[in-house]
Formats: C-alpha cells, structure tokens, sequence
C-alpha cells in the first residue's frame, strides 16, 4: 500500500465559526453569576427514552457555590481553543468541543425543558430520584442573558441517604451529622450551552448523554459493512461487534467514512490482495495472516495490545517515512498537495 499521507501537525486547529464567536462573546460579557437567577434541575429518561426534569430548591450557600463553580468552568472555557464535533475527533488538552445545540434532538429536548417554567419540585424519596443522569443550573442576568451549565452522570452523581456515622468539626469540637439526603457532584461543568451553542469538555460523556453515540452506532455498522464487504477476515463479527459499540473504535469508524468520502481511490484501493501484501511487507504492525494462496485471511487479534490494528489499517493510518525509512501510526494525516 502507497500513501501520500503525511502526519498533521497538531492535534486540531482553532475554527471558531460566527455562531461559536457570538456564543463565546456573549458568555465573556456576562456579569457576575452569584448575581444571575438560578434555576436547578435534576434530569434523567424514563422507561421509553423520554426525558424529565425536575426542580430543585436551593438555599443561598448551595446557590453560591453553584455560581463559583459556572464561573470557574465559564473560565475554563473561553481560555480553551474551540474545535467543530466530529465524531471522529478527539479533545487534546487545552481544548473544547462545539457543536450547534439544534444537532442534538436530545439536548434541544432537554434544554427546551430546563427553559420552562412548569417543572415539579423534586422528591428525593421518589423512584426517579436514584436515576439522575445529569444535572443543569441555569443562570439567567439581570439584563435577559441566559447560560446553561450541565453536569453529567458518574457514579459520584446521585441522591443518597447518609446512612454512615458521620462527624463535622463546629466550633473546635467534633459533633455528629444528621442524617440527611445528599446531592454529591464533582465541582466542575461538562457542558456550558448558551446561544444555540452547546460547548463540552468530554467527548465520549456528551455522546451518550445527548444520544449521539445512537447515531454514530448506526453509522459505523454502515461503514464497517461497507469497507468489508469484499475483505476476508477472521473475527470479522467479534471486530464488527467491537466496531459498533465501542465509542473509540466507532470514532475510528468515523474517520473511515470521512476519508472514503473525501478521497474516491480509498475504497477502491481496500482491495485483499493490496492489504495482505503491505502487512506481510510490514510484519511489525502486528496483523496475523491465515490460509495460502488466494484464501488468506487476515486475523482479528481482540487481545488490548492488538485488538486496534485492523481498524487502524482500514483507516490507512501506517505511514512510511521517505527521510528515515522508519514505519510509523498516524493519529492524524492530511493529504498531501497533488502536482
């Protein structure tokens, strides 16, 4: 196999877009959050997928610490750079993702939720109360500016009863704690949404929280389909199986799609024949070969150290350098110019 393929320098690029920009500069010129109206709501879906919500009282030290916690993830944020979501993209460090809160049905949903006026107060000792999948407090100005903060779900995350024998210091001396329900969270935002714009700092918790990861699951079972169609393959339904229902591998699904819709010769060049030829040429990438002849095979290896080198290939990611004559994996490529 022969690629034009170099290694892209940096892990993405900034690409604030005009909607982002405006988000951004509204977010930057908000006043004081501890001065903001706050609203907070525990959210989570029902038994058919359905979100609810439900409202929660605060006093002013819980408020407080709420507005601190905005405001250090408000900051957090605009020192960030901004990439576009791709479900193949990943998050480096130093980075936040953006994407457009109308492509997430369900965030829309949600957000539509949180915005209104109509929620019931929430019950601790109800059923849903154990099922929280996030949680939201929204801020909203003196002067009609309005941000979103979500926390999404983690073990850490629920209502408990503190049925343990606690002690808090008061006054110099120990005493005893009441026994009481508890909202525990770690104290940061995942997701910050204003303007129509939805900005998150974990890719693979938005995903499943926001029911991305249904759609990208559908759509790597599509691709796989597609680049295999015509490949022989051992563990083909194990690799399949892995393919559609990990996050990381559906990402690398993703990019598949990406580099078969943008370069007409990838497919065509996913050809057997090419395929045994370079990994046989290259033994240090790992991929076993069975059978002789014109039935050989290539074998999914599902062990950690392996389990990745099959989708790595179809994804073209073994580069060749012509300076060092070294083989290398590509984390990201772009084309090189044609002359």
């Amino acid at each position: 196999m022969t690629t034009t393929n170099r290694r892209a320098i940096g892990a993405a690029k900034r690409t604030r877009s005009a909607p982002s920009s405006r988000a951004l500069t509204q977010l930057e010129a908000l006043p004081d959050l501890a001065s903001a109206g706050l609203r907070f709501v525990a959210l989570g879906t029902d038994d058919t997928g359905d979100p609810w919500g439900r409202l929660l009282e605060l006093g002013r030290s819980a408020a407080t610490g709420l507005a601190e916690i905005a405001t250090a993830t408000r900051a957090r944020l605009l020192d960030s750079t901004v990439i576009h979501y791709e479900p193949a993209a990943l998050i480096p460090p130093g980075h936040v993702m953006q994407v457009a809160a109308g492509q997430a049905a369900l965030l829309d949903r949600i957000q539509t939720m949180v915005d209104g006026a109509d929620l019931e107060p929430f019950d601790a000792r109800a059923e849903y109360a154990q099922s929280i999948t996030m949680v939201a407090a929204r801020f909203e100005t003196d002067s009609g500016g309005v941000v979103t903060c979500y926390r999404l779900a983690e073990p850490l995350l629920r209502f408990r009863a503190n049925r343990l024998f606690g002690l808090v210091r008061r006054g110099g001396r120990y005493d005893r704690i009441e026994a009481a329900d508890m909202l525990l969270m770690r104290p940061d935002f995942d997701v910050v949404v204003l303007a129509g714009q939805a900005f998150f700092f974990r890719k693979v918790a938005f995903e499943r929280a926001f029911g991305f990861l249904d759609e990208l699951r559908q759509a790597s079972a599509e691709t796989f389909d597609q680049v295999t169609d015509r490949l022989r393959i051992d563990g083909l339904a194990e690799l399949r199986a892995a393919c559609t229902t990990q996050p990381q591998m559906m990402a690398k699904m993703a990019s598949v799609r990406r580099t078969m819709d943008e370069d007409p010769d990838y497919a065509a060049a996913m050809t057997m024949p090419r395929l045994i030829a370079y990994v046989e040429a290259h033994p240090t990438i790992n991929i076993e070969v069975a059978g002789t002849g014109a039935d050989r095979r290539l074998v999914f290896d599902p062990s950690p150290a392996r389990r990745w080198q099959i989708v790595k290939l179809l994804d073209d990611d073994f580069l060749h350098s012509v300076l060092t004559e070294r083989e290398y994996e590509a984390a990201g490529k772009v084309r090189a110019l044609r002359t």
